[in-house]
């Protein structure tokens, strides 16, 4: 599983292809203990050893560099407007990519100056907004929108929402353009990770 990991600019050498396959193999064998058809003495999966997780390697910005991705957005790229509302709502209320892609109108509490998001794990929590952000949301909701409050806040100009794809085209001009966002680059992997010595790694 770790030679042939995926390999993305954050890959960590198929560590994490590892223990996801691990995770799986353990659960299938475990169904197969809870439906009796396996005993557990005779369960290979337990005497596999689950690679433990690399440490996070997220980190906070610098103070100079929300400014700096901020010029970079607002001044490159086919619609400036819409990204730099996207980097404002993520660095105010900081909320992940998934939030700010299912935010509706419906879910802008203008009177409080809070935004419903609902991320990761079906959580959902209420996040102070400044008023400026708030106007830029509701007047981005009256030109792009259709009037649904249920619909999808975020669109591009043409009135379709926007994907996971926006975020790609965001950060590939970032770290084209901003010399600190290729400062602290993980090192390249190469195309094949070292494969684990030792039985059932």
């Amino acid at each position: 599983m770790r030679t042939t990991a995926l390999v993305r600019r954050n890959s960590r050498g198929g560590r994490n292809a590892a223990e996801n396959f691990v995770a799986a193999v353990r659960c299938l064998y475990r169904h197969l203990e809870n439906d009796g058809r396996l005993d557990q003495h005779r369960n290979p999966a337990r005497r596999v050893t689950k690679p433990r997780p690399n440490a996070s390697t997220r980190r906070a910005l610098a103070n100079t560099q929300p400014a700096e991705l901020n010029d970079v957005v607002a001044s490159t790229g086919d619609d400036p407007e819409l990204d730099s509302l996207i980097c404002r709502l993520h660095e105010e209320s900081a909320c992940r990519r998934g939030g700010a892609l299912a935010l509706r109108p419906r879910d802008l509490d203008r009177a409080q100056c809070t935004v419903l998001l609902r991320e990761k794990g079906e959580t959902e929590r209420w996040q102070p907004v400044s008023p400026t952000l708030m106007r830029h949301l509701v007047a981005h909701h009256e030109e792009r929108g259709s009037g649904d409050p249920n619909e999808r806040l975020l669109r591009y100009a043409n009135g379709n929402p926007i994907t996971y794809r926006r975020y790609d085209y965001i950060f590939r001009r970032v770290q084209t353009i901003s010399p600190s966002s290729t400062a602290h680059r993980p090192p390249s992997v190469s195309a094949r990770a070292p494969a684990s010595s030792g039985s059932g790694r």
